[in-house]
This record gives C-alpha cells, structure tokens and sequence, in this order.
C-alpha cells in the first residue's frame, strides 16, 4: 500500500511542475505581447511628436518620414518589416537634426521612451524564448501552441 502513497506524490509533483511551467510559459508570452503593444505605442507617440514640428526648418524630410511611420501598421510580417525600416530610417534622420532647445527637450522624452521600452520589450521576449525550451514546455508542445514572439530589429534612438 505504500508504494501506492508514493506514486500519487511522484505524480502530484511531476503535475504541479508542468502546472508551474505552462503557467509560466504562457505568461512570458502574454508579457513580450503586452510589452511589443507597449513599444509600438512609445514608436507611435514619437512619431506624433515629430508632427508638431510641421512647418519648420528643416523638419520636412523628418516629417514625412513620421507620416510613413504612422501609414504604416505592424499586423503580418510584411508589414511588420517596413514599420522596422520606416523607424530605422525616422531615428537616423531625428540624429541628423541640428539641435535646437525649441523642441529638442520634447524628442529628446520621446527618444527615452522609446529606448525604454524597447529594452523592456527585448528582454521580455528573451525570456519568453528561453522559456520555450524548457524540459516540460518541450514535452507539452508548448512552442507549437503558443507563436513564438519576435524582436524588433530598431536601431536605439539613444545612441
């Protein structure tokens, strides 16, 4: 009869184990999806504060590259690709600007939290992605069930 005691508990620990990763797994998703809803929100304000700027010196080359920023939605991968170039090329030309007091403050906060939560966005996709290939997540099939999340390939605005 106590081999019957032991198997229960052999088999309550190996379910609460594969309990504790799903739950885990999945909420390192939910967290690189919140966090990449996070990101474009920061990419879309700074874009907006780029906006207000229309009309002066030499904001037209930025400006219209904001307004390709914002044309542009990241809902496939197609997309997804040319928002990445439309950002790479608004942080570029946001560093070639020449700086003046009048607005630099104002892109400068922008800037900042963009760089923040792409940080904040990179990281949490790297664990998502190392969670994957964890013993019980790979024996429930975890990476099949759940779409893998993926990096934002943008250059740091900061630097």
């Amino acid at each position: 009869m106590w081999w019957l005691a032991v198997l229960v508990a052999i088999v309550a620990v190996v379910g609460a184990y594969a309990t504790w990763t799903v739950t885990r797994v999945e909420r390192l998703h939910r967290r690189a999806h919140t966090a990449e809803t996070a990101l474009l929100t920061k990419l879309d304000e700074r874009a907006e504060t780029v906006l207000k700027f229309v009309g002066q010196p030499g904001f037209d080359e930025v400006v219209a590259l904001a307004l390709s920023v914002v044309a542009v939605p990241a809902d496939d991968k197609r997309q997804r690709e040319l928002r990445e170039y439309a950002e790479n090329d608004l942080t570029r030309a946001l560093r070639e600007l020449d700086p003046d007091p009048a607005w630099a403050e104002d892109l400068g906060t922008a800037n900042r939290r963009v760089a923040l939560a792409r940080q904040i966005h990179s990281d949490f996709v790297r664990d998502a992605v190392a969670s994957r290939s964890l013993p019980a997540a790979v024996l429930l099939r975890l990476h099949r069930r759940l779409p893998r999340p993926q990096y934002w390939d943008i250059e740091d605005p900061m630097q």
